[in-house]
């Protein structure tokens, strides 16, 4: 949804900067970012774009999942020392740095979780969450922490089965970027180019 109008995706449209983008039951979408990060929505989840500046003085990614699971690999904004990558929920703030990662998010009281996953391009960063009771962070791969409230710390982080990973993002699991040929930052307002996908 772009200026509340709805618009259907097909591969290799653009993603744009303020848009709302959902999916239905069964399907999945996956975005190929210009910093070659990818971005991947499991079935009915709702997604925000903030914002997405890859070059300049100060880098920022920022996004915002109001329900359903995403995963994020890492990109070269990740990479750079003073960038942001954020995801915000409505419990918690998730920090990407140098790495993959995906998290579930649902309402105030209800289970969300977040996990770090061994980066396909061989990133060793750190995924850090931050809610306004605390704050933890994960920096070894299937390390998974949940959130209950956005008033109270996220759990201990613990390592998972990589089997119990695997079952959990099935329908979210980023793979390595393969941005389509030709995208372009264009006036500086495009996310990134989308593949969707349907199971």
């Amino acid at each position: 949804m772009q200026d509340a109008l709805p618009r259907p995706l097909g591969v290799g449209d653009d993603v744009l900067v303020g848009d709302v983008i959902s999916t239905g039951k069964g399907a999945c979408l996956e975005m190929a970012m210009l910093d070659d990060a990818v971005m991947t929505l499991g079935e009915k989840t709702v997604f925000v774009v903030v914002d997405y500046i890859v070059g300049g003085a100060k880098p920022n990614a920022a996004m915002r999942l109001l329900q359903g699971a995403f995963s994020a690999a890492s990109g070269t904004l990740m990479q750079v020392a003073d960038a942001k990558f954020m995801v915000s929920t409505e419990t918690a703030t998730i920090g990407i740095r140098g790495t993959s990662g995906g998290g579930q998010a649902a309402p105030e009281g209800q289970p969300n979780i977040i996990s770090m996953f061994a980066d396909a391009g061989g990133g060793a960063g750190e995924i850090i969450i931050n809610t306004q009771g605390g704050a933890q962070t994960l920096s070894t791969p299937n390390q998974t922490s949940h959130i209950s409230s956005g008033f109270v710390p996220p759990t201990k982080p613990v390592v998972l089965p990589a089997a119990t990973m695997a079952k959990f993002y099935s329908k979210a699991k980023a793979v390595a970027p393969k941005p389509p040929a030709g995208s372009t930052d264009g006036d500086g307002d495009t996310a990134g180019a989308s593949e969707a996908e349907t199971n």
